[in-house]
């Protein structure tokens, strides 16, 4: 099965420094691949290429089979990559609902919309008229995720979505990854949480100072004490 998205020898800066260091990633159809690190470990930077907002000096990004090395992200989004950022980006002064409908993407077209996105997030649908700016955090991460599925996405990219999170929220979120793999979405992650990473995760790719030093399959990485211990301080 062709890869749906790959990364090929990333090289990637911030100015001077020097941040990727020949990262290689694939991942498959219907696959939900995991790239796992400490804090610094170049995760962000990572998605940051992938996604053109800090293009790599090196390297390719083939997206669906296209060199997407570079193109700017509201392109990619066109193209069908859905971008969940750490920081999560809601726009406080507009409704649950505006920030949901601000997701659709015209040229776009699939499965989601309004009612079957409250229907996997029952939780926002009490909600539509609030704020964005005064929902939690927990809510608010639930919001973004909603929000780039308005865009009927091939490929959600979720950056470290349990960051700041209750374990109850952690929890939600868990059942809610698996149920969209059963649904057949594409994704990929970063993590922290190595629990979290094992319960929803196909494949695991570790990075370490801007190295990709391990890629396996999760039985396999389950097993691989020595990694988890040596890269994510387990």
């Amino acid at each position: 099965m062709d890869n749906i998205l790959e990364a090929r020898g990333l090289n990637t800066f911030y100015g001077r420094s020097h941040i990727l260091f020949d990262v290689s990633l694939a991942v498959a159809p219907g696959e939900t691949v995991c790239l796992m690190g400490r804090n610094g470990a170049g995760k962000t930077t990572t998605f940051r290429s992938l996604m053109g907002l800090t293009p790599p000096r090196q390297g390719q990004v083939i997206f669906k089979g296209r060199d997407c090395t570079g193109q700017p992200s509201h392109q990619m989004a066109r193209r069908g990559l859905g971008f969940v950022p750490e920081d999560r980006r809601i726009l406080g002064p507009f409704s649950v609902r505006e920030n949901l409908e601000l997701g659709r993407i015209p040229s776009r077209q699939g499965t989601w919309n309004l009612q079957t996105v409250l229907e996997h997030f029952p939780s926002l649908a009490g909600m539509l008229e609030r704020l964005g700016g005064t929902l939690s955090g927990g809510e608010q991460q639930m919001l973004t995720i909603a929000r780039a599925l308005m865009g009927n996405p091939d490929l959600l990219v979720l950056d470290e979505p349990t960051e700041g999170l209750s374990p109850v929220i952690v929890g939600t979120l868990k059942d809610l990854v698996v149920r969209l793999k059963q649904a057949g979405t594409t994704i990929l992650l970063s993590e922290q949480n190595i629990r979290f990473a094992m319960a929803v995760s196909d494949r695991v790719v570790v990075i370490d100072k801007g190295h990709a030093v391990y890629s396996g399959a999760i039985e396999e990485f389950k097993r691989q004490e020595d990694v988890q211990k040596k890269y994510l301080a387990v």
